[in-house]
């Protein structure tokens, strides 16, 4: 049976980016989950005096290209690196991209060691905390635990207290997700320890849906409440 021209596929944007200020981008790619099934997925693009600094890749190598492109041409910031989050494809799925442009990786050890059984390569990868200059501020990449995965990061800028938290991070009113390779015990844990560290965030992003401010991880901590209660 043919494709019929009202089949989604053709109309998804591969790749939106959203101006949230002079130096904060939000962009959203989409993977697809199943037959005409896409989900949105998050990333963000920091800039401090014309160094940019991206979290998470696009879905693909193609749709990454394109966010490559946008940054270098339309924003001119020079990409000082990518943070990925944790081994996912919605948040390393274009990790080839970057490389292919030269761009260096940043990431723990336990998502490089994951990404190199498909010989994806992390140039920088760390155990517990990094730090990755950019322009005239500094991201601290930091694992604190198993949560959505085991692997999983958050970054955070001091300068903007923005905290990018990822998949880790829920959003308002939303579900748990996808917790397939999650610690369900350690989840809130990790989410507490990250709440105690930076007690000024104003500004946190989530692996998917709207940002907000330190009540998505108060939001995320409550998702297992009810767990913990039953035993």
């Amino acid at each position: 049976m043919g494709r019929n021209k009202f089949d989604p596929d053709a109309y998804v944007r591969p790749i939106e980016i959203v101006k949230l200020s002079e130096n904060h981008y939000q962009y959203i790619s989409y993977l697809k989950l199943k037959e005409s099934t896409y989900y949105p997925c998050n990333g963000y693009v920091y800039i401090s005096e014309g160094e940019a600094v991206v979290f998470d890749t696009p879905v693909n190598d193609n749709d990454t290209k394109l966010l490559i492109d946008f940054v270098q041409t339309e924003l001119k910031a020079t990409i000082k690196g990518v943070v990925v989050n944790h081994n996912h494809s919605d948040a390393s799925g274009g990790l080839k991209a970057f490389a292919k442009a030269n761009i260096p990786s940043y990431a723990s050890s336990k998502t490089a060691a994951i990404l190199a059984k498909d010989s994806i390569v992390i140039t920088h990868p760390f155990e517990v905390k990094q730090e990755v200059k950019v322009g005239s501020s500094t991201v601290e990449n930091a694992y604190f635990g198993p949560a959505h995965t085991q692997d999983n990061i958050v970054s955070y800028i001091k300068e903007e207290e923005l905290l990018f938290g990822g998949c880790m991070v829920r959003p308002l009113f939303g579900s748990i997700g996808n917790i397939k390779d999650a610690d369900t015990q350690q989840w809130p844990k990790t989410i507490q320890k990250i709440k105690e560290t930076y007690p000024d965030v104003k500004t946190v992003i989530p692996g998917h849906g709207a940002k907000g401010d330190v009540s998505l991880l108060d939001y995320t901590i409550s998702l297992f409440s009810e767990k913990e209660t039953q035993g």
